[in-house]
């Protein structure tokens, strides 16, 4: 398979976020790193607490954790020696606490750090909050931009200060850490709205004065957030954010198979949902990233609405939305921008639910919006919209949609279909779908499987976590209840494999690969797919493959992290791909 990396961006990638060769720390350092390090381990095998808080301590141990597991490359600079000690340092003064049942951070004011235990791997993954002295109820959700010398030590230390907060915020803020830099993706997606379940069952949060807000690579978090998930937020501002990965990332002619599937996350096409939503765009007028702004007010005249300009900026009386352009500013956010958007967004607050409600989607991935909610596409990854007009009483007096098979209108089903097996909400693949919620590795009988092992490295670097692995022999019913299986293997080494071969639309066996009337020798190849499992119909199974993306696309830039195999591929045992697709909307070839 041709890559798709740009030459520019491997470049970049290759010379680095700095410039500048790592620090090496030294024999002594990375000594008094790894006493601390077992000193904290020690104090947390004896803690017996709430898990949440519990969490609120491991972070301090994982932080330190994973410096060291990568100490060739996230030393970035010496003062990370210091900052991890200090990391360390507090999470045993946070342990102390808990020991004497009497933690203090969960009524701390100012800046601090807390923590979750997600669903996806069961990893520990900080937050970072900012507390006034008196809340109102809003809070403020940050997607961060890239940071080539981000790690949970760099996070915590940034954000654990004793910075005085201005005096006239009144607001919580909640910035999250998104398992690093993959533009709030896949479980990076999931990462943001576990961060803000942790605040809300912590803190007391006006679900209608929930604001979105990223700057750069969270810029391009909030654009496809807000306007793929449009009745979560009272307000979303996306700052100098990518919007369309072609355009971006300069690609073309990619296989049919991996075009359709940008349709996942590409934020322009998603941009009538701005219908829904108050929304700030914004680039400064000497930024590169300004075509990206300039394209989603495009797609929006595209559909119909009129904006107007206002010396730089653009404005229009049809949508809440207001386009900015900082001038003769960079990639930062200019100050009079900056005010204009806050005013803006006040404004906007709290939420309302709008009486006519545009939606746009292309997966069932993102299928909810104001009481619609999609069921079933005609086709994935082809335009699907619902519009609904309801009178001052919430009665819905006007129905329009295209490309539904399925609907349900305020939880009652307006369209039905009779299906067995059909692609909805959460079992629509790609293969890396599967990796947005709680999956389980389950690794064949004999050697270690090099595919396996890949994976369990790239996720452990570039998505901060361990993830669960079980062998063949030891998976339960509960496992299979409660994940996704990923299962590693062909039908003679891994059992289950061999117990779903003859349930899946795919045919493997000892000697052959039959993928409808094409056949492949099962000795020279081997079989990658997503499907929902047979012994749970309401989770997938995926077999040899983690990510479709790999060290390289995380190292070049977020928006090559889009999929490579579709559904299903056939792979020769070098890896190269010979032929790879998508199911029809009953996971059929």
């Amino acid at each position: 398979m041709k890559s798709c990396f740009h030459p520019c961006l491997l470049a970049l990638a290759v010379l680095g976020a700095t410039g500048a060769a790592p620090y090496k720390p030294s024999d002594g350092e990375l000594r008094q790193i790894r006493a601390k390090t077992d000193e904290l381990a020690t104090v947390l095998k004896r803690l017996r607490a709430d898990d949440a808080l519990l969490a609120d301590v491991e972070i301090y141990h994982k932080a330190a954790v994973w410096i060291m597991r990568y100490s060739d490359e996230e030393f970035y600079s010496k003062s990370y020696v210091a900052d991890t000690l200090a990391v360390l340092d507090r999470g045993l003064a946070r342990a102390q606490e808990l020991a004497a049942g009497q933690p203090s951070w969960p009524t701390q004011k100012g800046r601090l750090v807390r923590a979750y235990r997600s669903r996806v791997d069961g990893s520990v993954q900080p937050y970072a909050l900012t507390i006034p002295d008196h809340c109102d109820g809003r809070l403020d959700v940050v997607l961060h931009g890239r940071g080539g010398t981000l790690n949970e030590v760099s996070f915590i230390a940034a954000h654990e200060t004793t910075k005085p907060l201005p005096p006239d915020q009144h607001h919580m803020i909640l910035e999250v850490f998104g398992r690093v830099n993959n533009a709030y993706r896949w479980a990076g997606e999931t990462d943001v709205f576990e961060a803000i379940a942790s605040v809300r069952q912590r803190y007391r949060v006006d679900e209608n004065q929930v604001v979105l807000r990223g700057f750069s690579m969270g810029g391009a978090g909030a654009w496809h957030l807000g306007l793929q998930y449009p009745d979560l937020w009272a307000a979303v501002e996306a700052g100098a954010g990518f919007t369309d990965t072609k355009r971006y990332a300069r690609l073309d002619n990619l296989p049919a198979y991996q075009d359709a599937t940008l349709r996942i996350y590409d934020a322009v096409d998603y941009a009538p949902n701005a219908c829904n939503v108050p929304f700030v765009g914004y680039c400064g007028e000497d930024d590169k990233s300004l075509p990206n702004t300039t394209s989603m007010r495009e797609a929006l005249t595209q559909e119909g609405f009129h904006f107007t300009p206002d010396g730089l900026n653009w404005i229009t009386k049809e949508l809440r939305m207001l386009f900015l352009i900082g001038p003769k500013t960079g990639h930062k956010f200019h100050p009079d921008s900056k005010q204009r958007s806050e005013q803006f967004i006040q404004g906007m607050l709290p939420r309302k639910t709008p009486g006519h409600v545009r939606f746009v989607t292309y997966t069932t991935r993102y299928n909810r919006c104001f009481g619609i909610e999609v069921l079933a596409l005609e086709k994935h990854y082809q335009r699907a919209e619902v519009e609904v007009r309801r009178d001052a009483g919430g009665k819905v007096l006007e129905l329009k949609t295209r490309n539904v098979a399925r609907l349900a209108i305020d939880g009652k089903e307006v369209r039905s279909l009779a299906s067995p097996l059909r692609k909805t909400h959460g079992l629509q693949g790609p293969i890396d779908d599967a990796f947005m919620e709680s999956f389980l590795c389950v690794q064949p009988s004999g050697p270690a499987d090099a595919r396996l092992e890949l994976f369990r490295r790239e996720f452990a670097k570039w998505m901060r976590g361990e993830v669960r692995v079980k062998a063949d022999t030891a998976v339960t019913a509960k496992d299979i209840a409660s994940h996704h299986l990923i299962l590693f293997g062909d039908p003679s080494s891994n059992r289950l494999i061999a117990q779903l071969a003859g349930r899946l639309p795919i045919r493997w066996t000892q000697d052959t690969i039959v993928v409808g009337g094409r056949t492949f020798s099962a000795a020279e190849h081997t079989l990658v797919m997503i499907y929902p499992n047979p012994l749970n119909p309401r989770r997938y199974v995926v077999l040899n493959s983690g990510h479709t993306f790999g060290e390289k696309e995380f190292r070049g830039t977020n928006a090559l992290l889009f999929p490579r195999l579709g559904d299903y591929a056939v792979l020769k045992r070098d890896g190269t791909v010979v032929l790879a697709g998508l199911f029809g909307e009953n996971w059929e070839l």
